[in-house]
């Protein structure tokens, strides 16, 4: 039996199985819609575990909630207000935006029309999607690493352990939890072998903090970390707790034994060509030094994009200024130290991906705020040896805007910041070529930064399939300041017909501040 979804439509929940918030199933299920309603979904894509706490085989699809607001249009027509499917994440539009168009009257060049979908989530920041995918192939997700059922954690819970053959005293002891992924630090420890954790400490790597479920796989882990003197934070030891479980008002016993063994970590280094060639795209964006970091650790999920822009970890020495994968961090390095230490990975998660994830930065500053410029690459193995460094994403190059009353606006050239575009009436057009000799990215997304007291608001983001955007000119308030960050990505092979959620490796992304502009 099919529900009806989407706007207008009658909703029948009960002929679905309902898991916590809603349908979760794999993500290449068939559709629950009727089929002559067209439409195109919007769903978390989840990364979850198994009940023995191995990573799940396939990435799931559950409805997002709370329900985005959701609305569609013709680019450069007017909006028009749809309903969300709190069943299976479909969002109904207009029929003809999937009837083929002709370029005269040759029926070669019929093809799609490109149109815009716009989703607002619980952040209040809108993402406008200009795309042009057949009926029901469309398929957006938002990564979500954990159950997207969340579970309320108890008012002073907690973990009490003293591992057997633990070191007399820690360096940087950190507890993890794995399945709801987290990572808190221990304030309170002062010494000795004994662990004392409030899990108020925990902070999530995706979504919201959650309570974990050890009879749905969730894990607990204490990790131990040393520093050396070439700046690298890197494992040193490791205990599974018996169990990850949580009561209120209570720090509950666990019991762990001690691992100290480490594992080598061995990887290529940055070469001097892809130094270059980071330098040559940037041309006079680039104003200062290369900066850049060196993580390996146990990957969340490899069914899932790795570089969700997560907030940095607790455990780096050094604040990626770049998206970074959710994963639990057991090395992280500047970019050129070479060899890698060796590191201490958890046994009981042999059965998880390792990730590395190199960075290169290039950070410039205006009015107080930092704009990071940069490429990044995620490399997955069932191995922490041998990793082979490639940089998939190509980086935006040719920046320019055009507007009613200039053509070109070089956004990427020698002329200084905050630029004055004119009069932002009717519809800008941003254009960009990605970087010669590397293939085309998977696709872009386009952030509009507004500068406010030295730090960046987000005002909207676009997500395209071609380096080209068009943007309404009323999104700029005159005399404001601001700035578009461009992100190639590379290893999202079905997003060209529409379909963001498969996902393959080596995974990258290349990132350009624009010149700051404003309008009059």
């Amino acid at each position: 039996m099919r529900c009806l979804a989407g706007a207008g439509l009658l909703m029948l929940v009960a002929c679905n199985q309902v898991f916590g918030i809603g349908k979760t199933e794999p993500y290449d299920a068939a559709p629950d819609v009727i089929a002559d309603v067209a439409f195109v979904k919007l769903t978390w894509q989840v990364a979850d575990v198994e009940r023995n706490g191995d990573p799940a085989r396939d990435a799931l699809d559950a409805p997002i909630v709370p329900a985005p607001e959701v609305r569609y249009a013709a680019l450069g027509q007017p909006w028009v207000d749809t309903t969300y499917s709190p069943i299976d994440g479909a969002v109904v539009v207009d029929r003809a935006f999937f009837q083929p168009t002709q370029d005269g009257m040759s029926t070669v060049d019929a093809r799609l029309p490109t149109w815009r979908l716009e989703y607002t989530l619980a952040d209040g920041v809108p993402h406008e999607v200009q795309w042009s995918p057949e009926d029901k192939q469309g398929q957006l997700t938002v990564p979500l690493f954990g159950r997207a059922t969340r579970k309320l954690v108890p008012i002073g819970g907690g973990y009490t352990v003293t591992p057997t053959g633990a070191p007399a005293n820690y360096s940087n002891p950190r507890v993890f939890t794995t399945g709801q992924w987290s990572e808190g630090l221990i304030p309170s420890y002062l010494g000795g072998t004994a662990i004392d954790y409030d899990f108020v400490n925990a902070a999530a790597m995706s979504g919201s903090r959650s309570s974990p479920e050890p009879e749905l796989g969730d894990r607990a882990f204490l990790v131990d970390y040393n520093s050396n003197a070439e700046g690298c934070r890197f494992a040193v030891g490791s205990a599974a707790l018996d169990s990850a479980a949580l009561e209120a008002n209570k720090h509950s016993p666990t019991t762990a034994a001690w691992d100290a063994s480490r594992k080598p970590i061995t990887s290529e280094t940055v070469s001097f060509e892809t130094i270059s060639r980071f330098l040559t795209a940037l041309g006079p964006l680039h104003t200062g030094m290369v900066s850049g970091t060196t993580a390996f650790g146990i990957a969340a999920s490899t069914r899932m994009p790795p570089l969700t822009g997560v907030a940095p970890s607790a455990v780096l020495p050094v604040v990626t200024e770049l998206p970074a994968p959710v994963m639990m961090t057991l090395l992280q390095c500047p970019f050129d130290v070479t060899p890698l230490p060796s590191a201490a990975q958890p046994v009981a998660l042999d059965a998880f991906s390792r990730l590395l994830h190199v960075q290169l930065v290039s950070s410039r500053r205006v009015l107080g705020a930092v704009l990071a410029s940069g490429m990044e690459t995620a490399i997955a193995s069932g191995m922490s040896t041998e990793f082979k460094l490639s940089f998939p994403a190509a980086i935006p190059t040719m920046i320019s805007l055009a507007t009613p009353t200039n053509p070109k606006i070089a956004l990427d050239g020698a002329a200084p910041e905050q630029i004055d575009i004119g009069p932002a009436r009717g519809t800008l057009v941003l254009d960009f070529v990605p970087e010669m000799g590397q293939a085309s990215p998977d696709y872009y997304d386009v952030t509009l930064h507004q500068l406010e007291a030295g730090k960046l608001v987000t005002r909207r983001i676009y997500t395209v399939t071609a380096p080209h955007v068009e943007l309404e000119g009323a999104t700029l308030a005159p005399g404001a300041n601001y700035v578009l960050e461009i992100r190639s990505f590379k290893g999202h092979p079905g997003a060209v017909s529409g379909d963001f959620r498969p996902v393959s490796f080596p995974y990258g992304s290349a990132i350009v501040f624009t010149r700051t502009f404003r309008a009059s």
